[in-house]
C-alpha cells in the first residue's frame, strides 16, 4: 500500500520543495514574486506525470494551487483572488498544467505501448524463423500476430506459381461476421481487389474504410462490413510469396503503426517460407537421389523399364512437371524413351517416341552443356523433333538434362510445363545432380548388362566343357575296357605266345592303358562333384585302411623309380565320416604327385594322428618343392606350375583341385607347406567321429 501511494507524496514533496527553493530566491533577490514561476510548475508538473503518471501530475497541480496564492498571485495572508487579472492567471496555470499532463500521459502511453509492440515482436520473430515446415510457420504468424495486433480477422494468401494467384491458405476469423463468411472461395489474381494491388505493387496498403473502397472483393453474397483493412506483401529477395491481410471492425480502427509491425512480420514470413521450401527442396533433392542410388540395375530385383520410370520419378518429385520424359542410350547407338511421367500425362498411357539418332542429341552431347532450358516458341536453338511435340502438348517452357557418363551421353530428361515457367540457379543445381546420380545408375546398368552377357557367355562355355568331359569320359570308358581287357589275354597267353619284345610293349601298354583309366576316373568323379548329381555314400571310416590300399597301389610307381616310402600311422583306428571312393581318390592324387614330383629316386613321409577333434593326415616328399608365388592357385582348376624342372612331368591340372574338392566336400581342409628344392609336406584334416566307449 505504501509503494503504491508513495509517487503521490514524492509529487507533494517535489511541488514544496520547487516553491519553497523559488521563494527563497524572490526573498535573497528582494522581490515579491517571480514572474516564470508559473512556467517553472508547468514543467515540473509534466516532469511528474512523465516519471510517475497521470495520477500524481494531478496531484502535483493541486499542491501547486494551494501555493500559488503567495508565490504566483500577489502576496495575500489567506488563500483569496484579489482580482480578476489573478483568477485568469491562476486558471491560465491550471489549464497550462492539465494540457502538459494529457500529452505527457498520450505520448508515454504511445512510447510504452511501441516498445511492448517491439519486445512482442522480438519475441515472435524467432518463433517465425524458427520451424522449416511451412504448415507451422503459417500457424505461428497468425498466433504471433495477435499478440502484436489486436486483429479481429486474419487472412494469409499465399502465390500459386501453377494457377498465377493468390490462393487463401489460412483464415482466423475471432469475431462476427467474419465468422460467418467462407473467405476461402475468394482467389485473387496480381491487382484484383486490395489484397491483389498489394501483391503487384509488393508495397503494404492500408484502407480505413474497405465498405466504401471499390477495390475491395469480398465473397459473393456477402454484405460490405464496415473495416480497416491491412495489406502486407511477404517478399524476399524480389521475390512474392504471398500477402498477409488483417481486418477489424470500425473505420479507422488499424493504425500506419500496425502497418509497419505487420511489414516486419510479413518481411520474416517470407524469410521463414523461402527457408522452408529451400528446406523442402533439399529433401526432395535427398528423396530423388536416394532414389536412384538405391537403384542396383542388373540385380534381377527390377527390370529395366521399372528403373527408367524410378529414375524418371526422382525428377517429377523434384520438379513438379506436367509433362517428363527419360530417353536411354541402347545398344543399337540410338535413344530409346525409357519412361514417361509428370502431373499431366496419362496413367494408362505407354512411353511412346522413336527413337533419336546421335545427330538428333548432338546439341545435348556438347561436354560444355551441362543443362539446358528453352521456350519452344521462341528459342531457335531447340530441334524441330523436339519444337513439333512441344507445341502439339501447348508446352510453353521445357528442360533438358543431359545425363553423361565421362564424355559420353547416356541419356536425357526433358521436363515440360504448359504454363511459363522459370527455374532458380538452385533448382537447376539440383536438377543437374539429379542427372549425374542417373548416369551413373544407367552407366552402371550398361556395364553390369554387359559383364550379365559375358558371366552367362562363361556359364554356357563351363556348361558345355563339363558336359563334354562327362560324354568324353563315358566314352573312352569302352575302348579302354576293350584295350585292356585284349592286352590282359595276351599277357596271359590265352592268344598265343608272344616275342619277348612284344611282351615288353604290353607291359608299356598296360601300364599306359591303367594311367589313361585314372584319367578318366577323375575326370567322372570331378563332373561328378561339380554337378552335385551323385552325393557322396557317407559312412564311418578307419582312414588308416584308406591309407593302406593307397599304399598299395602305388608301390609299383615308386618301386619303378626305386623310391622309398615310410609310413607312421597312430595304433588306434583314425575314424572319419566319408565316401570311401573318394577319400582313396583324394589320397591317391597326392601319393602320386609326390613319386612324380621329384628330381631322383622318391623319399615319402606319411604320418596320421588324431588331434583337436579332426584326423590329421600328412603327405611329405622330398622333392623340388613349390615356389611361394604359385601356392596361392595351387589348388585352383587346370592350373600347372611354370617350371623348367616339370617339362617331362605329365598330368591335366585337376589332381589338387580334385583333392580340396573332395575334402572340402567332407567338412575338412587341406593345406600345403613348401620350399624350393626341399620338398612339399600336403595336410588333410578332417572332424573325427568319436569312438563308442
Amino acid at each position: 500500500m505504501l509503494r503504491r501511494y508513495l509517487p503521490y507524496g514524492i509529487a507533494m514533496a517535489t511541488v514544496a520543495l520547487a516553491a519553497a527553493a523559488m521563494g527563497l530566491i524572490a526573498w535573497l533577490m528582494h522581490i515579491p514574486r517571480i514572474e516564470t514561476f508559473l512556467l517553472v510548475f508547468v514543467l515540473l508538473v509534466g516532469a511528474i506525470g512523465w516519471r510517475y503518471g497521470r495520477g500524481p501530475a494531478i496531484v502535483g497541480t493541486v499542491a501547486f494551487t494551494l501555493v500559488s496564492d503567495y508565490y504566483f498571485l500577489a502576496p495575500q495572508n489567506a488563500l483569496r483572488i484579489a482580482s480578476l487579472s489573478d483568477a485568469v492567471r491562476l486558471l491560465t496555470g491550471v489549464l497550462a498544467a492539465a494540457a502538459v499532463i494529457w500529452f505527457v500521459h498520450v505520448s508515454r502511453g504511445r512510447q510504452v505501448l511501441l516498445q511492448k509492440r517491439k519486445d512482442l515482436l522480438q519475441d515472435v520473430s524467432p518463433m517465425i524463423l524458427r520451424s522449416l515446415d511451412a504448415e507451422e510457420i503459417l500457424d505461428t504468424v497468425a498466433d504471433a500476430t495477435l499478440r502484436v495486433i489486436d486483429y479481429q480477422h486474419f487472412r494469409l494468401y499465399r502465390w500459386d506459381d501453377a494457377t498465377e494467384r493468390l490462393v487463401l491458405v489460412k483464415s482466423v476469423a475471432r469475431a462476427d461476421p467474419y465468422t460467418d463468411i467462407d473467405w476461402h472461395l475468394v482467389t485473387l489474381s496480381l491487382g484484383e481487389g486490395i489484397t491483389g494491388i498489394a501483391a503487384q505493387t509488393q508495397h503494404s496498403l492500408l484502407v480505413p474504410d474497405a465498405s466504401r473502397d471499390s477495390r475491395m472483393v469480398y465473397p459473393v453474397g456477402t454484405v460490405p462490413i464496415e473495416e480497416s483493412i491491412l495489406s502486407v506483401p511477404m517478399v524476399t529477395r524480389g521475390r512474392l510469396f504471398g500477402v498477409l491481410s488483417l481486418a477489424r471492425l470500425g473505420v479507422g480502427s488499424l493504425s500506419t503503426e500496425d502497418m509497419r509491425l505487420m511489414e516486419s512480420i510479413g518481411a520474416q514470413t517470407a524469410l521463414a517460407l523461402a527457408n522452408a521450401e529451400q528446406y523442402a527442396e533439399a529433401e526432395q533433392t535427398i528423396k530423388a537421389l536416394a532414389t536412384i542410388e538405391a537403384l542396383q540395375p542388373g540385380d534381377g530385383a527390377s527390370g529395366d523399364s521399372e528403373i527408367d520410370a524410378r529414375i524418371l520419378q526422382g525428377f517429377d518429385d523434384l520438379s513438379q512437371s506436367d509433362l517428363a520424359t527419360l530417353r536411354v542410350l541402347q545398344a543399337d547407338g540410338r535413344y530409346h524413351v525409357g519412361a514417361t511421367g509428370g502431373r499431366l500425362w496419362p496413367a494408362d498411357d505407354p512411353p511412346t517416341g522413336g527413337p533419336l539418332s546421335a545427330a538428333d542429341v548432338a546439341w545435348l552431347a556438347d561436354p560444355k552443356v551441362t543443362i539446358y532450358t528453352a521456350d519452344p516458341e521462341t528459342d531457335a536453338r531447340l530441334p524441330e523433333w523436339a519444337r513439333g511435340g512441344t507445341s502439339m502438348a501447348g508446352v510453353k517452357a521445357s528442360v533438358f538434362l543431359p545425363m553423361r557418363a565421362g564424355q559420353r551421353l547416356v541419356g536425357f530428361v526433358a521436363l515440360y510445363w504448359r504454363r511459363p515457367r522459370w527455374l532458380r540457379p538452385g533448382q537447376l543445381r539440383r536438377l543437374q545432380l539429379i542427372a549425374a546420380q542417373a548416369a551413373i545408375a544407367l552407366d552402371t546398368r550398361r556395364a553390369l548388362g554387359r559383364e550379365r552377357s559375358r558371366a552367362e557367355a562363361l556359364a554356357e562355355l563351363e556348361r558345355a566343357r563339363r558336359e563334354f568331359m562327362q560324354i568324353a569320359s563315358h566314352e573312352l570308358r569302352t575302348p579302354l575296357t576293350v584295350i585292356r581287357g585284349y592286352a590282359s589275354l595276351l599277357e596271359e597267353g590265352s592268344l598265343g605266345p608272344m616275342p619277348p619284345a612284344a611282351q615288353r610293349a604290353l607291359k608299356t601298354l598296360l601300364d599306359k592303358s591303367s594311367e589313361m583309366r585314372a584319367y578318366v576316373e577323375r575326370m567322372l568323379l570331378l563332373a561328378r562333384l561339380e554337378d552335385g548329381a551323385a552325393p557322396p555314400q557317407m559312412a564311418a571310416l578307419d582312414l588308416r585302411r584308406v591309407v593302406t590300399e593307397a599304399v598299395d597301389r602305388v608301390q609299383p610307381q615308386l618301386q619303378l623309380k626305386q623310391g622309398t616310402l615310410r609310413v607312421e600311422l597312430a595304433p588306434t583306428p583314425l575314424t572319419v565320416l566319408g565316401d570311401p571312393e573318394r577319400l582313396a581318390t583324394a589320397v591317391d592324387n597326392l601319393l602320386q604327385n609326390a613319386v612324380k614330383f621329384c628330381d631322383g629316386p622318391p623319399r615319402i613321409e606319411i604320418s596320421g594322428n588324431r588331434q583337436d577333434g579332426k584326423v590329421h593326415l600328412v603327405v611329405k616328399d622330398h622333392g623340388i618343392g613349390i615356389p611361394a608365388a604359385v601356392r596361392t592357385r595351387l589348388f585352383e582348376k587346370f592350373y600347372r606350375v611354370e617350371s623348367p624342372e616339370l617339362q617331362n612331368a605329365a598330368g591335366s591340372g585337376i589332381g589338387l583341385y580334385l583333392v580340396r574338392q573332395v575334402i572340402e566336400g567332407h567338412g575338412g581342409q587341406v593345406d600345403v607347406d613348401s620350399q624350393p628344392g626341399e620338398g612339399s609336406a600336403f595336410e588333410i584334416a578332417l572332424p573325427a567321429v568319436t569312438e563308442p566307449a
